[in-house]
């Protein structure tokens, strides 16, 4: 920041812009902490759901193993291969300090229900499959958090980059130059001062 004309006005000017600057500080401070309580509430989430992913992910894949034996691989591959992919994925956003966080709607397909017989498949076959589709909205869910996370960090990132430059840089620049402006006003009054008073001595 070049050095302005050092007059009153001016020095007016710096003053305001040095509050509004703190101002700005506080409440950059105020909008980090509202963001990284925020990020501490998906992390306590992402925690539980990760170990419930866990859990899940296991007893699809014993499900699963159940079901190789029970009607065979062949079968079991026969039968997966029938089933469709699903699209029925909703992302919308809200907002939490101006950050857009994603919401995701999962509609479950019924395109898949009745693509195999009752007649040479068991039960485990049932289960499975629902254990799988509750593991899939389970890994949405997950993807969710931590796209929801990563923005956070993001966001807390930038107003900790902008608080520390109007604390760091921005405030301190204009303050020295109130000093600046400051100084040479009152070297102005003193030698105004001091001719007022030679002229005075001069006139008696």
């Amino acid at each position: 920041m070049g050095m302005i004309l050092p007059t009153k006005t001016n020095l007016i000017k710096v003053e305001q812009t040095i509050a509004l600057s703190k101002q700005g500080h506080e409440l950059l401070e105020k909008k980090k902490f509202i963001l990284m309580r925020e990020r501490e509430k998906y992390i306590d989430r992402k925690k539980k759901i990760e170990l419930n992913f866990e859990q899940s992910y296991n007893e699809c894949f014993q499900l699963l193993r159940n079901c190789n034996v029970d009607i065979g691989v062949s079968k079991v591959i026969e039968i997966g291969e029938k089933i469709k992919a699903e699209c029925g994925l909703d992302i919308k956003y809200k907002t939490i300090m101006g950050v857009e966080i994603p919401s995701i709607v999962y509609n479950k397909s019924h395109n898949n229900e009745f693509l195999y017989g009752l007649f040479d498949t068991t039960i485990s076959l049932d289960r499975a499959i629902q254990a799988f589709q509750n593991l899939k909205s389970i890994m949405i869910e997950l993807a969710e958090i931590e796209i929801t996370i990563a923005r956070l960090d993001e966001a807390i990132e930038k107003v900790q980059t902008r608080a520390n430059s109007l604390k760091n840089i921005i405030i301190p620049n204009n303050e020295k130059m109130k000093r600046k402006i400051s100084d040479i006003l009152e070297e102005r009054d003193r030698e105004e001062f001091t001719r007022l008073k030679m002229i005075k001595r001069l006139s008696k």
